[in-house]
């Protein structure tokens, strides 16, 4: 059955704008919600190790518990249950000392439906109980839904289908409470186990028109996991109805789609049904293939169950050295503000006793609050990495440090022998990096940038907070001049 793991950050009570340091968290945050909320697992999974050695840094908690429930979410979409559980595993170090009550419920819920996935109803049963008595305390009806959903799916697991359905229109009624898009998800997983129901208790019609729904909704998106349930349960009800053909058909297709979502769980499930219809067709041949198929499925999870205590010990050692990549911006990978401010006093220290002159640049992108308010956060998170990887790659060929300051300002610091070499070097990274062309959804977006340049007066200025000032005003210059420029303080 088609459980729902709630553990999006969408509502989190989570105080971040306590200090400059924590603003770097609550871009992060708004940026991992918004790949988790469009399906960008890749790009989450890539930028989770930086994100949660920055969230323990902070001793941030409650960032953590939301970061590894969204993982935990990811991993059991893509049917790694494995790594779903050892995810969950981590959360205990820290749910019940920093948890809110809303975090709990999700953790509850997605160990629940971990513990149905597995076998253990028992335990299942428990913690959707309590996971519900919290959502009901809070008035959360988005959880409420999706436990309810998770409910109906334990109760025609245990051959209770009428009390299935009611938890099911229970649910379905909630969600109309809900805004459009999370009516609209919670819809569909609940009509998807409302058919499987009616199916088992025999209304094959009102399962049918359901099965339509489905089919007409799912067909064009990106729904890999509800796609391979809705066919697994076509597959049953043609099966209820000895209508073996069929259900072979529509199952072998279901069996494709879950092995190449390497989705060993509901390969093993699937498999079991084909077994009982590939023997009622009495076809010897394909039994004796998909058997097969059955023991190497069965050998592979095996084989996962043996090897997880190596990948707990691996996961370990991979914590243990991103905790230490405190010198890199998670979303940019250049250096972040807190490597640029411990370096560059070192750097104007020693240029004070060569009198060499350095270089200040800040950079800001034009216009990017009616960017990301415009075309969404994501959208914004690509600008600023464009942004960066120009300015890095011009950069990288001079002795620099660049870094993201915060938000969409950059700095950089640059060794030059002459004033005109460094007029040179800011002309050039300006015109590499103004009026590039990105194209989002058949629009084009240009990139403008201004910046403010100083200097340190070849070792005179020592203090940073004085050739920040002297940059600061120079951008303030170009911002005033109409923008997409360069100022030098001289």
């Amino acid at each position: 059955m088609y459980n729902i793991i709630i553990n999006i950050i969408e509502n989190s009570n989570v105080d971040w704008l306590g200090s400059d340091e924590l603003q770097e968290l609550k871009e992060l945050k708004i940026t991992m919600n918004d790949l988790v909320s469009e399906e960008r697992f890749h790009e989450f999974l890539n930028l989770f190790e930086p994100t949660t050695s920055l969230a323990l840094q902070e001793k941030n908690y409650s960032l953590l518990i939301d970061l590894y429930l969204n993982r935990s979410k990811i991993y059991y979409i893509i049917g790694d249950i494995q790594s779903c559980i050892a995810d969950l595993k981590k959360i205990t170090e820290w749910i019940d000392d920093h948890g809110t009550d809303g975090q709990r419920a999700k953790y509850y819920n997605t160990y629940a439906t971990v513990c149905g996935e597995l076998g253990d109803q028992g335990k299942n049963l428990e913690y959707l109980i309590k996971a519900k008595l919290i959502a009901i305390k809070l008035d959360d009806f988005l959880s409420l839904c999706k436990i309810y959903n998770n409910l109906g799916v334990y109760y025609l697991g245990e051959g209770d289908p009428k009390n299935s359905i009611n938890y099911l229109l229970k649910g379905l009624e909630l969600s109309k409470k809900l805004d459009k898009a999370h009516e609209d998800e919670l819809m569909v997983l609940l009509k998807l186990n409302l058919a499987n129901s009616y199916t088992n208790l025999g209304e094959f019609k009102k399962a049918e028109e359901l099965f339509d729904f489905l089919f007409s909704y799912i067909e064009g998106k990106q729904m890999m996991k509800t796609s391979i349930y809705a066919l697994q349960y076509k597959g049953l009800w043609f099966k209820a109805q000895k209508r073996y053909e069929e259900a072979n058909e529509i199952l072998v297709m279901a069996k494709d789609f879950a092995s190449k979502n390497n989705d060993l769980i509901l390969l093993e499930e699937i498999n079991k049904i084909l077994v009982d219809v590939i023997t009622e067709l009495d076809d010897k041949d394909q039994l004796i293939a998909i058997q097969k198929d059955y023991i190497d499925i069965l050998l592979k999870i095996k084989e996962i169950n043996l090897n997880q205590n190596i990948i707990q010990i691996e996961m370990s050692q991979n914590e243990k050295h991103y905790a230490s990549m405190s010198t890199k911006d998670p979303l940019t990978t250049c250096y972040n503000r807190r490597y640029f401010e411990k370096n560059i006093k070192k750097w104007l220290k020693e240029a004070k006793m060569a009198a060499q002159l350095l270089g200040f640049l800040i950079l800001d992108i034009d216009y990017f609050k009616q960017v990301n308010d415009q075309y969404g956060h994501l959208v914004g998170d690509d600008i600023l990495k464009s942004v960066a990887n120009m300015a890095n790659e011009y950069l990288s060929a001079y002795d620099s440090i660049f870094a993201r300051y915060g938000g969409d300002e950059f700095v950089a610091i640059v060794k030059v022998s002459s004033k005109d070499e460094l007029m040179e070097i800011v002309d050039n990274l300006y015109n590499h990096i103004a009026n590039t062309i990105i194209e989002v959804d058949g629009e084009k977006i240009c990139i403008h940038i201004s910046l403010g340049v100083s200097t340190n007066a070849n070792g005179m200025i020592t203090e940073y907070k004085e050739l920040f000032k002297l940059a600061d005003d120079a951008l303030y210059e170009s911002k005033r001049n109409g923008r997409n420029q360069y100022t030098v303080n001289s």
